[in-house]
């Protein structure tokens, strides 16, 4: 996927936003409140999987989920023309989406004006940052294994299209460096011990050690980004890890779209610097 935005030097402003699932008016009027609270315009907004842009019910069946959480939700509004985007949005797959139609392009496109789906594993250049993405999670059993082709979908177990595999990984990994790195699963090793307790139990998770995956982290310390962005737990945690290198990263992971403000977080990018606002 190719997209390129001038260097801008000037302080801009951006999102990150969690698990929308197919809520995209919500996802929108949300931020456009923080837009007004705050004064300010954002450039851009990063969006971590699930997002869920179903045209219609095919695009629905293609989806891996319960049938009780399989909603068609409101994208057709966007895709139909009746509504638009207020800024360009980006993001990754996450394991509910309608394979059946992003992987029609596995390597991303504009869906419609305003809205790029960034692909399997593609890194791209915008605003002055250089933004990579790894769609889907991590099975133990699907990661050496090529995923079906599109073409198979609903002739096979639409689960067989919600992990990301070895070559999407090194993939990436030749990229060396990148500004952002968005994941929809957790890397492993991100949970600060003095957090361990609010982990317990926690949703897809049986302890806080065993939260995340190692190939995710491999990236991060591959890739030295300066913001990691997640989202798949329903949680917001916020946390900064030492890398290999020496360097730190500023690990953000959202919340869903029904979880109210931890769905989302605003931050500041001026002269190759990125901060929380």
């Amino acid at each position: 996927m190719t997209i390129s935005s001038k260097n801008n030097t000037k302080q801009i402003y951006f999102a990150a936003v969690g698990d929308v699932h197919g809520h995209m008016n919500k996802f929108v009027s949300v931020l456009e409140n923080w837009e007004k609270s705050n004064k300010k315009s954002l450039k851009f907004v990063l969006q971590v999987g699930d997002f869920e842009p179903h045209r219609n019910e095919s695009d629905l069946s293609s989806m891996a989920a319960p049938s009780k959480y399989r909603d068609l939700g409101d994208f057709n509004l966007y895709y139909s023309g009746k509504k638009q985007f207020p800024w360009p949005v980006f993001f990754i797959g996450g394991n509910h989406e309608p394979y059946g139609y992003l992987d029609s392009e596995p390597s991303g496109f504009e869906l419609v004006k305003n809205c790029h789906y960034m692909g399997r594993a593609e890194m791209i250049a915008f605003a002055g940052l250089s933004i990579a993405g790894l769609s889907g999670i991590y099975s133990e059993h699907k990661f050496n294994i090529a995923r079906p082709a599109p073409s198979k979908i609903n002739k096979t177990s639409n689960k067989e299209y919600i992990y990301f595999n070895e070559s999407e990984v090194e993939k990436l990994a030749d990229c060396k460096s990148v500004d952002i790195l968005l994941l929809h699963e957790w890397p492993s090793d991100i949970i600060s011990t003095k957090d361990a307790a609010e982990f317990e139990n926690q949703r897809r998770s049986m302890r806080y050690d065993s939260i995340g995956n190692e190939y995710a982290k491999m990236l991060v310390d591959i890739l030295n980004p300066k913001l990691v962005l997640c989202g798949h737990m329903h949680k917001k945690y916020q946390n900064s890890i030492q890398l290999e290198s020496g360097s730190k990263s500023d690990i953000v992971c959202l919340a869903s779209i029904h979880q109210g403000d931890d769905v989302f977080e605003v931050f500041s990018s001026s002269k190759n610097t990125i901060s929380r606002l």
